[in-house]
């Protein structure tokens, strides 16, 4: 709701791009944030490119010191525990819009509420007021109900508020927190914090777990005074005052814990380094490996001012292989981190097209949705921004003379601007594109009868089939894979007569 709830002023990741790298998964799988706050600072981090040198390199800072300083790092969790309650989800699109203003009526409140406190004082001397109190609470009781309806929501989350405020505050004096900027900026606006508590102070009573009694009090107290409203409207215009100051503080508490997440997470990896983001069309990663996929195979890869172009059968790594590069580039350019031996990257926005389905819906096939896609690439690609293309198995929604023809033309237009990663299954796009892009391709292995892959890249075109070797060790009929091979074999021939014709 954080990332939702703020203005979208700098480059994010599209959402396109985020469902065809899985990213929410890698999301949860970085997430070791203590509470709400910090979880929902580091979903925005990894959703917004982070173009600050100064910026990411603080977050690295961050890393190592909760890495070395267990005793740091248990007391700040020890304090976020306490944020560790439901409803802290709602704060932050609470405290980033702007508060309802105070309606003109808002005297009337003040007014209700002492009439009902003077009829209800007077009954002892004069018994005539007793009519006149019960109208008075039978309107005060309307009015809270009424009312409440719309404005409980925001009762509830100025208590979230306030106990956000609280452990800010106690963050604040964390012995050992000096190197953290956060820490300071806390200490520095303590007074602010303190005046804000105040302010709130009547709705951080904790009323579902009172006792019965209290609970009745607390009710009395609305219905006859209309307390809660009185104090809500008495508390708008100083959290709308200081409403800049509140979000400083939520980012400042969530991206402590964003921090501590990503370094408990870097904690565990096989393998991670601090990446070299670059103005320049060049790529270039060692022993990089996928975060979601067990005991993942590394590859690497060197591009310089060139795109590539990965061939090779199904399930052999293509596919996996372009998300390890799309995520990286972003893990690299938000958390500043990669999952690799060393990486060098381009600043560059990462767009992919991976995950494609046709839209029932609105109506558009699986071909439709794909052009329409790449045609944004070739639009975006050419306003000058740098980028990197993820693509797979481009056009493979029609026929194969249009498809390697319309890839050929697509790919060569993208690769001669931006840095373009292509899977095919086409052969004929490797002769194709020669001359445009890297060739790079995983290969099928057979041993002892089993059929696998040992997913790694491999430099060069590949030119092997395997489909019809999978139908035979899948145990389909000789009669088949037997006409298969024959009919695969005249078909290669006439293609080769074909090209030596056209020579």
């Amino acid at each position: 709701m954080y990332y939702t709830a703020m203005p979208k002023d700098g480059q994010v990741i599209d959402d396109q791009t985020w469902q065809d790298l899985a990213m929410d998964d890698v999301f949860r799988k970085i997430d070791r944030a203590v509470a709400m706050p910090g979880r929902q600072v580091l979903y925005a981090r990894l959703r917004f490119y982070e173009a600050r040198e100064e910026e990411l390199a603080e977050r690295s800072r961050q890393y190592s010191i909760f890495r070395k300083e267990i005793g740091l790092r248990e007391q700040i969790q020890l304090q976020l525990c306490r944020l560790r309650v439901s409803g802290m989800e709602w704060v932050a699109p609470l405290i980033l819009n702007p508060f309802p203003r105070r309606p003109k009526y808002v005297w009337l409140l003040y007014v209700l509420s002492i009439a009902s406190f003077l009829c209800l004082l007077g009954i002892a001397l004069y018994g005539g007021l007793v009519v006149p109190a019960l109208l008075l609470v039978l309107v005060n009781a309307v009015t809270h109900v009424s009312l409440s309806r719309n404005l409980g929501p925001y009762f509830r989350g100025f208590s979230k508020i306030a106990r956000l405020l609280a452990v800010a505050e106690s963050l604040s004096k964390v012995k050992g927190s000096e190197g953290l900027p956060q820490s300071g900026y806390l200490r520095g606006v303590r007074d602010k914090i303190t005046l804000l508590r105040r302010r709130l102070a009547w709705f951080t009573v904790d009323r579902q777990s009172a006792s019965d009694l209290t609970q009745a009090i607390f009710e009395y107290l609305n219905v006859f005074f209309l307390f809660d409203l009185q104090l809500y409207f008495r508390s708008l215009p100083k959290l709308e005052e200081h409403r800049a100051t509140l979000i400083r503080i939520f980012d400042a508490v969530g991206s402590i814990d964003a921090a501590m997440a990503t370094a408990s997470y870097v904690e565990g990896l096989k393998l991670c380094s601090t990446p070299r983001l670059i103005a320049a069309r060049r790529l270039e990663t060692v022993e990089m490996y996928h975060p979601l996929v067990r005991d993942a195979v590394s590859n690497s890869i060197s591009l310089d001012a060139r795109s590539v172009l990965i061939a090779g059968p199904n399930m052999a790594g293509k596919t996996t292989f372009i998300r390890t590069i799309g995520i990286n580039l972003i893990l690299a350019q938000t958390l500043n981190i990669c999952l690799a031996r060393s990486g060098v990257f381009p600043r560059a926005v990462v767009r992919s097209a991976i995950r494609r389905e046709d839209n029932l819906l609105e109506g558009e096939s699986y071909f439709y949705t794909e052009i329409s896609r790449i045609f944004e690439f070739i639009k975006e690609g050419d306003n000058g921004s740098l980028c990197v293309f993820l693509i797979d198995e481009i056009y493979r929604g029609t026929n194969t003379v249009e498809r390697i023809a319309a890839s050929a033309s697509v790919l060569r237009y993208l690769a001669q601007r931006q840095i373009v990663l292509a899977t095919t299954h086409d052969q004929e796009l490797q002769g194709l594109l020669i001359d445009a892009c890297e060739m790079y391709h995983f290969d099928d292995r057979v041993l002892d009868g089993q059929y696998g892959f040992d997913y790694h890249l491999r430099s060069g075109p590949v030119y092997s089939r395997n489909a019809i070797k999978l139908l035979e060790l899948s145990g389909y009929p000789e009669a088949i894979t037997a006409e298969a091979t024959a009919m695969a074999d005249r078909l290669d021939a006439s293609q080769k007569k074909l090209d030596q014709l056209k020579n």
